[in-house]
């Protein structure tokens, strides 16, 4: 029997076939550019046709969306898009569809992850799931800011979904006062959300920040940024060509980074003590694992555990960045196997 995984993002949504085995093996997997469909259902439809005649249809699947799920119906978060598990499962035959916010899926592959997939930069993993219940936490900047906290015994899985990238962002320096109120003019908003700051978009509004000063206005980025004006186009990739400039040596750009690991640490050290997640915060999102070095550096790990009396606890944590792309794509499948085969449970 065959297991359906999704991984439905703002920018990309990959839909893929796995085997059903103790640790899922990808048969086959389309890729697909968000924006240049009309919805899910349509991805589904043309997914579903192009499944080679060698691979059979899955009877279990799960989705991973980026955005709050409310009985088996999303809103996808930065695409407007609305989905309905039962409408999928209609269109493609595969009876048990499963939607599950994007982080919130990624808890069900943490047992099930090699040492390829990640990388672990502070204290000591310990990956063994069978004897003791273990409370972790996620968090990860992608095209939004994603969290989500789970609860892993020796025999069930529990997944406690967030939107807590949308709480307030409360700046902690001078910089970071500055660029709020820089953002709420130019945005026209009077709320500034973390993710509004932590996350690839957040990193390209710091540098806009920084490069809308007269001072720097012959800066070599102000040409991407009049054709991103001109041309209104989202196809341009800020954030990466921020960490282009800045890994070149570039002084302006490096600051926008320093400043955005800054507040990403300091994001993520709220989590941990707000979660308590003593056996383990994961990092995730595309901004990680492109960026690896940036999370490991003293910038974002002396934010994480600058929280006052509960710095040595904070260190004590371990720090995990997933560095696996498909990560969301894996954990699906891996999701879709506990739920055929038992309901969850671990085996």
């Amino acid at each position: 029997m065959n297991l359906l995984a999704g991984d439905l993002g703002g920018t990309k949504t990959i839909l893929a076939v796995y085997s059903n085995e103790n640790y899922p093996k990808k048969l086959f997997e389309k890729y697909y550019i968000s924006s240049e469909w009309k919805s899910l259902y349509s991805i589904f439809e043309d997914f579903i046709k192009h499944l080679p005649e060698h691979i059979s249809l899955p009877k279990y699947g799960c989705i991973g969306v980026a955005g709050p799920i409310k009985g088996e119906k999303v809103k996808v978060t930065n695409l407007g898009w609305e989905i309905e598990a039962e409408k999928l499962s209609q269109l493609s035959k595969i009876n048990n569809i499963e939607l599950i916010n994007d982080f919130s899926v990624l808890i069900y592959g943490i047992p099930f992850f090699k040492k390829s997939q990640y990388k672990v930069i502070q204290g000591t993993l310990n990956s063994e799931y069978k004897t003791n219940q273990k409370l972790i936490a996620i968090i990860g900047a992608g095209t939004g800011l994603g969290i989500s906290r789970g609860l892993i015994t020796p025999k069930s899985i529990f997944i406690f979904p967030s939107e807590g990238g949308h709480r307030e962002f409360s700046p902690r320096t001078e910089n970071e006062w500055e660029l709020v109120k820089w953002l709420k003019k130019k945005l026209n908003i009077q709320r500034i959300s973390i993710e509004k700051i932590v996350s690839g978009k957040g990193l390209g509004m710091i540098a806009k920040w920084k490069l809308d000063d007269s001072k720097n206005e012959n800066h070599p980025l102000q040409r991407t940024l009049k054709k991103m004006d001109n041309d209104k186009s989202d196809f341009i990739d800020l954030p990466a060509l921020v960490w282009e400039e800045a890994n070149k040596g570039d002084k302006l750009m490096s600051e926008a980074m320093q400043l955005w690991l800054n507040a990403y640490g300091s994001a993520a050290g709220d989590l941990a003590l707000q979660e308590l997640c003593s056996s383990g915060l994961w990092i995730s999102g595309g901004t990680a694992a492109k960026n690896l070095d940036g999370i490991n550096s003293s910038n974002f790990l002396n934010a994480f555990s600058n929280k006052g009396r509960f710095q040595s606890y904070l260190k004590e944590i371990p720090l995990i960045v997933l560095i696996d792309p498909e990560a969301t794509l894996f954990s699906s499948a891996c999701r879709a196997r506990l739920s055929a085969e038992s309901n969850g449970r671990l085996s």
